[in-house]
């Protein structure tokens, strides 16, 4: 399902949900990788886990210990690379 936006919702550093997400990339207890509607995203963190990821919907819920949030820009040609391709460009 194409998102036209994303929006990020965090409740006191223990909570987060996410909609305008179209895949999880990876995901440790340290961090998570998704690709959303506007690009990648990272968050890292301790003790995370998945709550729930609703494809159909596009909707993640997140629970843990957050300490960051990166953005990463949507690849223009639309292919999908991996976490490992971004780092070593």
């Amino acid at each position: 399902m194409e998102q036209s936006g994303q929006d990020i919702c965090l409740f006191s550093r223990r909570r987060m949900e996410l909609t305008g997400i179209e895949e999880v990339e990876s995901f440790t207890d340290e961090q998570i990788t998704v690709e959303s509607s506007l690009g990648m995203i990272a968050i890292e963190g301790k003790n995370l886990k998945i709550e729930s990821f609703r494809t159909e919907c596009g909707s993640l819920i997140v629970n843990g210990e957050f300490d960051s949030l990166y953005y990463y820009g949507k690849q223009e040609n639309g292919e999908k690379r991996g976490i490992f391709s971004k780092l070593f460009r």
